[in-house]
């Protein structure tokens, strides 16, 4: 082969070379990335509410409300609830603790009560690594469950028909885990 034909040859594979690369630049939507549709179709993040409901009778001895006052049934029911807020979410952005009486006591003694124990359960989840927002509040009696509870059958009875009123309720507003997500 000349050198005239070398030459040639040289440069039609520059040529050739740098159409490629003319057209390869063009390529100004990144085809190797994700399109912005691609991005646009994925759901946003949204937090979700769940209300878990204690029961105030499993959790605390009767008109009690401080830390030795929880029953082993109650700690056993706090540590459930610690075990899925570290497990089932992926973040956690505000828990919301209320307490609830039944309508036994004034309403000053029961919004007391109310946020004593409220308070003891925001104590529990901070000391036990529980670290985000943490609201608490008292209804008192203001919210009971029970309708048709009557003192005719004495005061045992009567705080018995009344358990269900006894109880906190726990807000959790956090970004939940979905099947097949590894934390």
């Amino acid at each position: 082969m000349d050198i005239k034909g070398y030459k040639m040859k040289k440069y039609f594979f520059i040529i050739l070379s740098s159409l490629f690369l003319t057209a390869c630049a063009g390529n100004v939507n990144h085809s190797w990335c994700p399109s912005v549709e691609e991005v646009k179709a994925q759901a946003p993040i949204a937090y979700e509410n769940q209300t878990i409901q204690l029961s105030a009778d499993a959790l605390f001895k009767f008109n009690r409300a401080g830390i030795n006052d929880l029953l082993p049934k109650g700690r056993s029911e706090l540590d459930d609830l610690i075990f899925r807020l570290k497990s089932n979410y992926v973040t956690v952005k505000q828990i919301d603790i209320t307490g609830h009486t039944d309508r036994l006591g004034s309403d000053l003694y029961n919004m007391k009560l109310g946020m004593e124990r409220a308070e003891t359960i925001r104590k529990y989840l901070v000391n036990n690594d529980i670290q985000t927002t943490l609201n608490i509040s008292s209804q008192g009696k203001r919210q009971p469950i029970t309708t048709s509870c009557t003192a005719k059958y004495g005061l045992e009875a009567l705080k018995a028909c009344l358990q269900p009123d006894r109880r906190i309720e726990v807000r959790v507003i956090g970004i939940k885990i979905k099947q097949g997500y590894i934390k």
